[in-house]
């Protein structure tokens, strides 16, 4: 089961202008008005102002176990050796960048996980100084899975089924688990709108999903996990970013959506397809199978994820979220703290 929430930060900017044409010159030259807004917006954000604001959001959360952070494609941090605790060493490591990224940056990204009351949790940031009008200037991106539901290190198929297929049955672990997570993402909205009291913070969602890919191999963990690349997309989920899927992923997904559908009050989980379009509910889906069996049939499907990662969500045409990140294996994939929003 996956855990997925969002919090948009939106801030005050100023839209980006155009280059006139030759036209619109002479126009503008015989004293006519030419209208060169585009549908784009510019925010002054300093790189060690936003780190500063997201980090004491988490501190108060007591989350302190950082990722990465990556700007502009560069790389300030990464923990590459699982140090606990070290989200003061990303701090020292940004200080030392400051000259080059005190000013201004394009994108910044940075990523911390933290563990509580079962849940593993991978909380990510972005920011971007220009982006689309009707989108947020920073994205807050949460994923969580069932600490219990993990396969541990080395632990063959058989003995990983037999672990987990008597909690699968357990509709009250669900339910908790999704009820603390909806709790975290609340708090964490309440910690980022005091950390930016000149930003408008705001809960997108905080759900729980299984994901249901008819014909997938069974053990491809990537069958059922793409991962779209753009924060914006329904399918995105920051855990997948930061943490190759397991192949026992889609044994899991058969496991409890088979249970699901057989207990009497299912817990309040979402289907979706790989693509992260939503199918119903697991008390729909036990009501009416049919549900799966439609996209059984792929007619509500969406395009298989592209070169570059994106899982074929129409937005993606013009895809101003859509850097790779990659995993912490891949070198990239660190999320930004959000500095000083102020104008």
């Amino acid at each position: 089961m996956r855990l997925t929430g969002q919090i948009h930060v939106s801030l005050k900017g100023s839209i980006i202008q155009r280059n006139p044409t030759l036209w619109e010159r002479l126009k503008r030259g015989l004293g006519a008005a030419v209208d060169l807004d585009t549908d784009r917006l510019r925010v002054e954000l300093e790189a060690t102002a936003v780190v500063d604001q997201v980090r004491r959001a988490l501190v108060k959360l007591e989350v302190g176990n950082a990722l990465s952070l990556v700007i502009d494609d560069t790389v300030i941090f990464q923990d590459t050796d699982g140090k606990p605790d070290d989200l003061p060493d990303l701090v020292l490591a940004l200080s030392e960048h400051a000259a080059v990224f005190g000013r201004g940056f394009q994108e910044l990204r940075f990523a911390a996980e933290h563990e509580e009351a079962g849940l593993h949790l991978v909380i990510e940031a972005r920011a971007r100084t220009e982006h689309a009008e009707d989108e947020p200037a920073g994205i807050i991106s949460v994923g969580g899975r069932l600490r219990d539901l993990e396969p541990r290190a080395g632990e063959p198929a058989d003995d990983y089924r037999r672990r987990v297929e008597p909690l699968v049955k357990d509709p009250a672990l669900f339910e908790t688990a999704r009820l603390q997570f909806e709790s975290f993402v609340g708090r964490l909205e309440g910690a980022l709108k005091a950390a930016m009291p000149e930003a408008r913070v705001a809960q997108h969602h905080a759900e729980a999903r299984v994901v249901h890919a008819p014909g997938a191999p069974v053990g491809d963990g990537a069958a059922a996990e793409q991962r779209p690349v753009n924060p914006t997309h329904p399918g995105y989920d920051p855990f997948v970013v930061y943490y190759p899927p397991s192949p026992l992923g889609m044994m899991l997904d058969m496991m409890l959506i088979s249970s699901f559908m057989h207990m009497l009050t299912p817990p309040h989980v979402l289907f979706v397809s790989p693509a992260g379009m939503p199918l119903g509910t697991a008390q729909e889906a036990a009501a009416n199978p049919d549900l799966l069996n439609d996209s059984d049939r792929g007619g509500d499907e969406e395009p298989a994820a592209d070169d570059a990662g994106d899982a074929g969500d129409a937005t993606d045409d013009v895809d101003p979220w859509g850097d790779e990140g990659g995993g912490l294996d891949e070198g990239g994939g660190a999320d930004g703290d959000f500095g000083d929003f102020g104008d």
